[in-house]
């Protein structure tokens, strides 16, 4: 997914190029925008800018070895401008859906989806009950699947706060589950 060669060829002005960035990209920028931005408007206006701004700067924008985490850091700065500016804070947690990997009966199946939303829910309101710095690095580090540096760069905090904010929220996550 994270492909430099598509980044340059971007950069050079293959409009291919951009479209399958824009196309491998806006489904977690969206997920990820959402951690940040209840505002839907204010979210879809920030992806909107931020791929005008990359078509219209390629030539100088800079090289990356992740494509995810240059967006991902971009977004949530364009997120965080436009809030302050609208006085808009977000609360909104997005859980991505797990699929039934195993074979087995109709009511099986039934019950394992039934048991999986109601831990699912439990999940997701103890999620949000986490101070919302945790709640971003919980969904960069298990959701997006960054490494704690690329958190580092994306929520522009030290590596060791990084994993204090995880260990934290693990913590707290465990004692309410």
């Amino acid at each position: 997914m994270d492909n430099p060669d598509l980044w340059q060829r971007c950069k050079k002005g293959d409009r291919d190029a951009f479209k399958l960035l824009y196309q491998l990209h806006i489904d977690d920028l969206v997920a990820y925008g959402r951690k940040i931005c209840s505002d839907q408007e204010i979210l879809e206006d920030g992806i909107h800018d931020l791929f005008v701004y990359i078509w219209e700067k390629r030539e100088n924008l800079s090289d990356t070895d992740s494509v995810i985490r240059y967006l991902c850091v971009s977004l949530r700065r364009r997120l965080v401008k436009y809030m302050e500016e609208d006085q808009k804070i977000s609360r909104n947690i997005d859980m991505e859906n797990h699929v039934v990997t195993q074979t087995s009966s109709a009511e099986s199946v039934l019950i394992y989806m039934e048991e999986e939303d109601a831990l699912k829910h439990k999940l997701s309101e103890a999620i949000s009950r986490l101070p919302k710095r945790q709640q971003e690095a919980v969904h960069l580090k298990y959701y997006q699947c960054l490494s704690y540096e690329e958190i580092c760069t994306v929520m522009d905090i030290n590596y060791q706060s990084v994993r204090n904010l995880i260990a934290r929220a693990m913590v707290e996550l465990r004692a309410y589950m």
